[in-house]
C-alpha cells in the first residue's frame, strides 16, 4: 500500500534529525594530562601528550590540556578546538609551538595557553581561515633570533611570537604577546591575509622588531598584486596595547615590487615607548598599492624616530612614508598624541585626511609634510 506523502515526509525528517545528532555526538573531547599515557584515544583516561591527541581527533574535537608543561610542538592540520587550563606548551628545540596549517584546519580554535621557547614563531598559522586564537600568553619565542638563516626571504619578518601568513577571516583576541623578538605579524607570501581582526591583545617589550605589523611580502613585477591573490587587506587592529616594542607600536608595511598593504584599520589603540614610530606606513619599492588605510583614535606617546623614513630623526607619533610610489589616499583622523617632537610625519603621501582632527600635547612639530 502506498503511504500518504505527509508519512513519507515526516520519516524524512526524522531521519534526517537523527542523522544530524549523530553527527553532533560524534565530536568528542580528548584529555591530555602531564600523569597521562599515550595509549588509547584519549576520552577515558588523559594522554601524556597533545600531539598524540590530536593524531587521534577527528575534525570538530576538543583537546583539553590540564595544567602542566608540555615539552613539544603540535601539528594541527584538521579543524579542532584547543583549550588549555594552566597548560604550557614549552617548544624549546622546536621551530614552533603551535602550527595550524590548511585549510582543513579552518575553523580551529587555540586557547588557555602559554606558549614558550619556540625557534621563531610560538604560534604559526599558514594558509587556512576562521581561525579563533583567544586568552593565550606567548613568551620568549623567536629564541633564534630575528636573522636567523630560515628566514631567507624575509630576515627581519621572520617568526614573531604569532603569525599569521595567507590566514583570513580569524580572530586574534585577548593574548598576552611579551619579552619576544617581535610580537604579531600578518603577511601574505602564499595568498591574501585579509579580513583578519587583532583586538585587545597586551603586546609588550617585544624589544627587536615591531609590537604588530601588517607586511605585504609579495613580488612581482609590472603591478600589484590583485585582491584573492595575495595583499594585505581589509584587516582590523582595533583595541590593542602594543609599548615597549622595539621598532613600530602598529606598523603597516609593503616590502618588495608589486606589495599590496591597503584598506586597514588601525584604531582605538595605544602605542608608547616604542622604538619607532607608534603608528608607521611604509612603501618602499615600484608597483605596490599601499593606501585606503585608515589610523584613528589611537593614542600615542614618547616612541621614537623613524630610520626609515628621510628627516624623520626624532620621536614621532605616526609616520606615512613611501620611496617609490605615493602613498594612497589615507586616513589619520582623531589620534591623540603626547610626548613626541613630530606627531605627524609624512613623506610622498599626498592625500591624507583628517589632520586637523588630531589632538597634541607635548609636541614640537605637530605636522609635517613632505
Amino acid at each position: 500500500m502506498r503511504k500518504p506523502l505527509y508519512v513519507v515526509a515526516l520519516a524524512a525528517a526524522c531521519l534526517l534529525a537523527l542523522t544530524g545528532q549523530a553527527a553532533g555526538a560524534s565530536a568528542a573531547t580528548r584529555l591530555v594530562s602531564p600523569s597521562g599515557t599515550d595509549a588509547g584515544d584519549c576520552v577515558a583516561s588523559p594522554c601524556a601528550t597533545i600531539g598524540y591527541a590530536v593524531s587521534q581527533a577527528n575534525a570538530g574535537d576538543t583537546i583539553s590540556v590540564a595544567a602542566g608543561t608540555y615539552t613539544e610542538s603540535v601539528l594541527i592540520e584538521k579543524r579542532l578546538a584547543l583549550a588549555g587550563h594552566d597548560a604550557t606548551i614549552d617548544a624549546a628545540g622546536h621551530d614552533n609551538g603551535i602550527v595550524i596549517s590548511g585549510t582543513a584546519a579552518a575553523d580551529t580554535s587555540v586557547r588557555g595557553f602559554t606558549i614558550e621557547h619556540a625557534g621563531l614563531e610560538g604560534i604559526f598559522a599558514v594558509q587556512t581561515a576562521d581561525l579563533s586564537i583567544v586568552g593565550n600568553t606567548l613568551m620568549h619565542n623567536d629564541a633564534f633570533g630575528p636573522f636567523d638563516p630560515r628566514c631567507v626571504n624575509e630576515p627581519d619578518d621572520c617568526g614573531e611570537a604569532l603569525h599569521l601568513q595567507s590566514v583570513t577571516g580569524s580572530m586574534v583576541s585577548g593574548n598576552l604577546v611579551q619579552h619576544n623578538v617581535g610580537g604579531i605579524l600578518l603577511t601574505d607570501e602564499n595568498g591574501p591575509t585579509s579580513g583578519n581582526t587583532i583586538t585587545r591583545n597586551r603586546v609588550l617589550d617585544n624589544t627587536l622588531d615591531c609590537g604588530i605589523t601588517l607586511a605585504s611580502h609579495w613580488f612581482q613585477l609590472g603591478a600589484p598584486v590583485a585582491a584573492g591573490v595575495g595583499g594585505v587587506y581589509g584587516n582590523q587592529v582595533l583595541g590593542n596595547t602594543s609599548n615597549g616594542n622595539g621598532a613600530a607600536g602598529v606598523g603597516i608595511f609593503a616590502g618588495p615590487p608589486g606589495a599590496a598593504a591597503y584598506g586597514n584599520v588601525v584604531s582605538g589603540n595605544t602605542a608608547m615607548h616604542n622604538g619607532l614610530p607608534g603608528v608607521a606606513i611604509h612603501g618602499h619599492s615600484p608597483f605596490q598599492r599601499i593606501g585606503d588605510n585608515v589610523i584613528s583614535s589611537n593614542t600615542l606617546a614618547a616612541n621614537g624616530p623613524d630610520e626609515d623614513v628621510p628627516g624623520d630623526d626624532k620621536p614621532t607619533g605616526i609616520a606615512v612614508f613611501s620611496g617609490v610610489v605615493p602613498v594612497g589616499h589615507t586616513t589619520v583622523a582623531s589620534n591623540r598624541i603626547s610626548d613626541e617632537y613630530y606627531g605627524i610625519f609624512a613623506v610622498n603621501a599626498p592625500t591624507i585626511s583628517g589632520l586637523p582632527s588630531n589632538k597634541f600635547s607635548s609636541v614640537a612639530v605637530p605636522i609635517t609634510t613632505n
